[in-house]
Protein backbone atom coordinates (compact mmCIF):
# COMPACT_ATOMS: atom_id res chain seq x y z
CA UNK A 1 0.00 0.00 0.00
CA UNK A 2 1.45 2.94 -1.15
CA UNK A 3 -1.36 5.40 -1.98
CA UNK A 4 -2.06 7.46 1.47
CA UNK A 5 -3.67 10.81 0.26
CA UNK A 6 -7.17 11.03 1.68
CA UNK A 7 -7.33 7.39 3.32
CA UNK A 8 -7.81 6.72 6.51
CA UNK A 9 -6.42 4.99 9.43
CA UNK A 10 -6.98 4.11 12.95
CA UNK A 11 -5.02 4.32 16.06
CA UNK A 12 -5.58 2.81 19.18
CA UNK A 13 -3.25 3.96 22.06
CA UNK A 14 -3.63 7.34 19.80
CA UNK A 15 -2.94 9.63 22.45
CA UNK A 16 0.38 9.07 23.51
CA UNK A 17 4.17 7.06 22.58
CA UNK A 18 4.19 4.80 19.17
CA UNK A 19 0.65 5.35 18.53
CA UNK A 20 0.68 9.25 18.51
CA UNK A 21 4.16 9.40 16.86
CA UNK A 22 2.30 6.92 13.66
CA UNK A 23 -0.31 9.04 13.59
CA UNK A 24 1.66 12.20 13.05
CA UNK A 25 3.71 10.38 10.20
CA UNK A 26 0.37 9.11 8.44
CA UNK A 27 -0.77 13.18 9.14
CA UNK A 28 2.40 14.36 6.97
CA UNK A 29 0.79 11.19 4.01
CA UNK A 30 -2.19 12.81 3.98
CA UNK A 31 -4.00 10.42 5.81
CA UNK A 32 -7.38 10.96 7.64
CA UNK A 33 -6.81 10.08 11.12
CA UNK A 34 -9.09 8.16 13.71
CA UNK A 35 -7.28 8.48 16.95
CA UNK A 36 -8.54 6.22 20.15
CA UNK A 37 -7.56 6.13 23.73
CA UNK A 38 -8.70 5.32 27.14
CA UNK A 39 -7.42 8.66 28.40
CA UNK A 40 -10.03 10.97 27.06
CA UNK A 41 -8.53 14.58 28.69
CA UNK A 42 -5.35 13.64 26.86
CA UNK A 43 -6.95 12.70 23.47
CA UNK A 44 -9.19 15.82 23.26
CA UNK A 45 -5.91 17.70 23.86
CA UNK A 46 -4.00 15.70 21.23
CA UNK A 47 -6.63 15.90 18.39
CA UNK A 48 -6.87 19.38 19.25
CA UNK A 49 -3.01 19.91 18.65
CA UNK A 50 -2.99 18.17 15.89
CA UNK A 51 -6.19 19.79 13.95
CA UNK A 52 -4.00 23.09 14.48
CA UNK A 53 -1.31 21.72 12.52
CA UNK A 54 -3.43 20.90 9.39
CA UNK A 55 -4.46 17.15 10.34
CA UNK A 56 -7.69 15.67 9.32
CA UNK A 57 -8.65 14.16 12.77
CA UNK A 58 -11.12 12.83 15.17
CA UNK A 59 -10.80 11.07 18.84
CA UNK A 60 -12.72 8.19 19.95
CA UNK A 61 -12.64 7.45 23.44
CA UNK A 62 -12.17 3.99 23.51
CA UNK A 63 -11.51 0.67 26.00
CA UNK A 64 -10.28 -1.94 23.70
CA UNK A 65 -10.65 -4.53 26.19
CA UNK A 66 -14.21 -3.96 25.63
CA UNK A 67 -15.68 -5.29 22.08
CA UNK A 68 -18.66 -3.13 22.23
CA UNK A 69 -16.20 0.04 22.51
CA UNK A 70 -14.22 -0.91 19.82
CA UNK A 71 -17.06 -1.82 17.51
CA UNK A 72 -18.43 1.70 18.46
CA UNK A 73 -15.35 3.06 17.25
CA UNK A 74 -15.71 1.21 14.02
CA UNK A 75 -19.03 3.01 13.35
CA UNK A 76 -17.78 6.09 14.66
CA UNK A 77 -14.72 5.63 11.82
CA UNK A 78 -17.11 4.83 9.32
CA UNK A 79 -19.71 7.54 9.72
CA UNK A 80 -17.07 10.07 10.03
CA UNK A 81 -14.37 9.38 7.21
CA UNK A 82 -15.73 6.18 5.31
CA UNK A 83 -13.76 3.13 4.79
CA UNK A 84 -10.82 2.75 6.92
CA UNK A 85 -7.29 2.08 5.02
CA UNK A 86 -5.04 1.45 7.69
CA UNK A 87 -5.41 -0.42 11.26
CA UNK A 88 -2.69 0.21 13.91
CA UNK A 89 -3.70 -2.10 16.90
CA UNK A 90 -1.65 -0.01 19.50
CA UNK A 91 -3.23 0.11 22.47
CA UNK A 92 -0.75 -1.75 24.97
CA UNK A 93 -0.42 -1.87 29.07
CA UNK A 94 2.68 -2.79 30.60
CA UNK A 95 1.76 -4.49 33.82
CA UNK A 96 3.45 -7.82 34.69
CA UNK A 97 5.27 -9.81 37.11
CA UNK A 98 7.58 -13.19 37.82
CA UNK A 99 4.54 -15.66 37.71
CA UNK A 100 5.41 -16.96 40.83
CA UNK A 101 4.78 -13.44 42.73
CA UNK A 102 3.11 -13.51 45.55
CA UNK A 103 0.52 -10.89 45.35
CA UNK A 104 -3.64 -11.75 45.72
CA UNK A 105 -4.46 -9.97 43.05
CA UNK A 106 -2.20 -11.38 40.31
CA UNK A 107 -4.89 -13.26 38.70
CA UNK A 108 -7.01 -10.09 38.14
CA UNK A 109 -4.15 -7.98 36.94
CA UNK A 110 -3.04 -10.46 34.60
CA UNK A 111 -6.47 -10.84 33.30
CA UNK A 112 -6.40 -6.90 32.66
CA UNK A 113 -2.99 -6.87 30.73
CA UNK A 114 -4.09 -9.74 28.66
CA UNK A 115 -7.70 -7.82 28.35
CA UNK A 116 -5.75 -4.98 26.62
CA UNK A 117 -2.39 -6.69 25.15
CA UNK A 118 -4.45 -9.35 23.07
CA UNK A 119 -8.12 -9.36 23.39
CA UNK A 120 -7.93 -5.71 22.36
CA UNK A 121 -5.99 -6.45 19.06
CA UNK A 122 -8.51 -9.52 18.65
CA UNK A 123 -11.07 -6.70 18.99
CA UNK A 124 -9.62 -4.52 16.48
CA UNK A 125 -9.25 -7.44 14.29
CA UNK A 126 -12.64 -8.36 14.27
CA UNK A 127 -14.48 -5.01 14.46
CA UNK A 128 -12.76 -3.85 11.13
CA UNK A 129 -11.20 -6.30 8.58
CA UNK A 130 -13.90 -7.63 7.03
CA UNK A 131 -15.18 -4.39 6.18
CA UNK A 132 -11.90 -3.85 4.91
CA UNK A 133 -11.77 -6.97 3.21
CA UNK A 134 -15.28 -5.89 1.62
CA UNK A 135 -14.70 -2.46 0.46
CA UNK A 136 -11.73 -4.06 -1.90
CA UNK A 137 -9.12 -1.19 -1.73
CA UNK A 138 -5.35 -1.15 -0.19
CA UNK A 139 -5.21 -1.73 2.89
CA UNK A 140 -3.01 -2.82 6.13
CA UNK A 141 -3.59 -3.98 9.44
CA UNK A 142 -0.03 -3.41 12.39
CA UNK A 143 -0.34 -5.14 15.49
CA UNK A 144 1.87 -3.38 18.22
CA UNK A 145 3.50 -6.52 19.89
CA UNK A 146 7.21 -6.70 21.60
CA UNK A 147 10.23 -8.17 21.69
CA UNK A 148 9.03 -9.42 24.46
CA UNK A 149 6.81 -11.08 21.78
CA UNK A 150 9.76 -12.98 20.73
CA UNK A 151 11.99 -13.84 23.41
CA UNK A 152 10.97 -14.84 27.19
CA UNK A 153 11.43 -11.44 28.77
CA UNK A 154 10.51 -11.53 32.69
CA UNK A 155 7.84 -9.57 32.37
CA UNK A 156 5.14 -12.25 33.24
CA UNK A 157 1.55 -11.44 31.98
CA UNK A 158 2.62 -8.52 29.71
CA UNK A 159 5.30 -11.23 27.70
CA UNK A 160 2.64 -13.60 27.83
CA UNK A 161 0.31 -11.28 26.22
CA UNK A 162 2.65 -10.33 23.70
CA UNK A 163 3.83 -13.59 22.45
CA UNK A 164 -0.27 -14.33 22.02
CA UNK A 165 -0.17 -10.84 19.62
CA UNK A 166 2.08 -12.36 17.71
CA UNK A 167 0.23 -15.06 16.87
CA UNK A 168 -2.82 -13.54 16.10
CA UNK A 169 -0.54 -11.49 13.44
CA UNK A 170 0.84 -14.72 11.61
CA UNK A 171 -2.87 -16.35 12.06
CA UNK A 172 -4.34 -13.14 10.52
CA UNK A 173 -1.61 -13.04 7.81
CA UNK A 174 -2.81 -16.42 6.54
CA UNK A 175 -6.20 -15.74 6.78
CA UNK A 176 -5.50 -12.78 4.49
CA UNK A 177 -3.72 -14.07 1.81
CA UNK A 178 -4.06 -12.86 -1.64
CA UNK A 179 -6.62 -10.50 -0.68
CA UNK A 180 -6.25 -6.46 -0.43
CA UNK A 181 -5.18 -6.62 3.10
CA UNK A 182 -1.68 -7.09 4.16
CA UNK A 183 -0.31 -7.29 7.99
CA UNK A 184 2.31 -6.30 9.86
CA UNK A 185 3.39 -7.36 13.57
CA UNK A 186 5.60 -4.55 15.31
CA UNK A 187 8.10 -6.03 17.59
CA UNK A 188 10.06 -2.84 18.88
CA UNK A 189 12.91 -3.34 21.76
CA UNK A 190 12.46 -0.39 24.42
CA UNK A 191 11.00 2.82 23.03
CA UNK A 192 10.67 6.39 25.02
CA UNK A 193 7.02 5.73 26.11
CA UNK A 194 4.54 5.68 29.14
CA UNK A 195 4.48 2.11 29.43
CA UNK A 196 6.29 1.71 32.39
CA UNK A 197 3.40 4.59 33.96
CA UNK A 198 0.48 1.93 32.57
CA UNK A 199 -0.69 1.76 36.11
CA UNK A 200 -2.24 4.91 35.66
CA UNK A 201 -5.01 3.25 33.92
CA UNK A 202 -5.51 0.08 36.42
CA UNK A 203 -9.63 -0.59 37.34
CA UNK A 204 -9.90 1.40 40.70
CA UNK A 205 -10.43 -2.30 42.53
CA UNK A 206 -6.50 -3.10 41.31
CA UNK A 207 -4.95 -0.26 42.58
CA UNK A 208 -2.71 -1.39 45.60
CA UNK A 209 -3.00 0.54 49.18
CA UNK A 210 0.55 -1.16 49.80
CA UNK A 211 3.52 0.53 49.35
CA UNK A 212 5.77 -1.81 46.65
CA UNK A 213 8.07 -4.68 48.03
CA UNK A 214 11.87 -3.54 47.69
CA UNK A 215 12.16 -6.29 45.14
CA UNK A 216 9.20 -4.56 42.92
CA UNK A 217 10.93 -1.04 43.35
CA UNK A 218 14.57 -2.50 42.05
CA UNK A 219 12.17 -4.10 38.71
CA UNK A 220 10.38 -1.07 38.16
CA UNK A 221 13.74 1.33 38.22
CA UNK A 222 15.43 -1.41 35.86
CA UNK A 223 12.49 -0.98 33.54
CA UNK A 224 12.35 2.93 33.65
CA UNK A 225 15.65 2.95 32.48
CA UNK A 226 15.30 1.04 29.94
CA UNK A 227 12.34 2.43 28.60
CA UNK A 228 14.31 5.82 29.17
CA UNK A 229 16.92 5.09 27.01
CA UNK A 230 14.92 3.21 24.24
CA UNK A 231 14.56 5.05 20.94
CA UNK A 232 12.35 7.54 19.93
CA UNK A 233 8.28 6.70 18.93
CA UNK A 234 8.88 9.00 15.76
CA UNK A 235 11.52 6.03 14.71
CA UNK A 236 9.06 3.14 14.81
CA UNK A 237 6.59 5.34 13.27
CA UNK A 238 9.23 5.67 10.31
CA UNK A 239 9.27 1.69 10.26
CA UNK A 240 5.80 1.03 10.40
CA UNK A 241 4.85 3.70 7.61
CA UNK A 242 8.28 1.85 5.42
CA UNK A 243 6.46 -1.42 6.45
CA UNK A 244 3.03 -0.51 5.06
CA UNK A 245 4.74 0.45 1.90
CA UNK A 246 6.81 -2.65 1.63
CA UNK A 247 3.79 -4.93 2.48
CA UNK A 248 6.54 -6.63 4.99
CA UNK A 249 5.31 -8.76 7.62
CA UNK A 250 7.61 -8.67 10.68
CA UNK A 251 8.60 -4.51 11.66
CA UNK A 252 12.30 -5.34 14.13
CA UNK A 253 13.14 -1.47 15.21
CA UNK A 254 15.89 -1.64 16.56
CA UNK A 255 19.94 -2.32 15.21
CA UNK A 256 20.13 -6.15 15.51
CA UNK A 257 16.88 -7.38 16.47
CA UNK A 258 16.91 -10.47 14.14
CA UNK A 259 20.14 -11.74 16.07
CA UNK A 260 17.78 -12.76 19.41
CA UNK A 261 15.08 -14.36 17.53
CA UNK A 262 17.27 -15.97 15.07
CA UNK A 263 19.26 -17.58 18.71
CA UNK A 264 15.82 -18.28 20.16
CA UNK A 265 14.98 -20.13 17.37
CA UNK A 266 18.23 -22.51 17.35
CA UNK A 267 17.31 -23.19 20.40
CA UNK A 268 14.29 -24.49 19.60
CA UNK A 269 15.94 -26.88 17.33
CA UNK A 270 18.66 -27.56 19.36
CA UNK A 271 15.90 -28.59 22.08
CA UNK A 272 18.01 -26.69 24.68
CA UNK A 273 15.86 -24.53 27.56
CA UNK A 274 15.86 -20.52 27.08
CA UNK A 275 18.52 -18.88 27.42
CA UNK A 276 17.89 -15.86 30.67
CA UNK A 277 16.90 -12.67 28.63
CA UNK A 278 19.00 -9.84 28.17
CA UNK A 279 17.84 -6.57 27.21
Amino acid sequence: MDDFQGRTAVITGGASGIGLATAQRLAEAGMNLVLADIEEPVLVTVVAEMRLSGASVIGVATDVADPGSVQALAAAAHERFGPVHVLLNNAGVGIGGPLLADDDQYYEKFNWTMGVNLMGVLHGIRSFVPAMLAHGEPAHVVNTASMAGLLPAPLGAYTVSKYAAVALSELLVQETAGTNVGVSVLCPFFVKTQINDSDRNLPEHLVSMEAPSAEQEIRSEVVKDLVAGGIEPSAVADKVHEAIVDGRFWILTHPGSEDHPRARAEQIASGTSPAPWEA
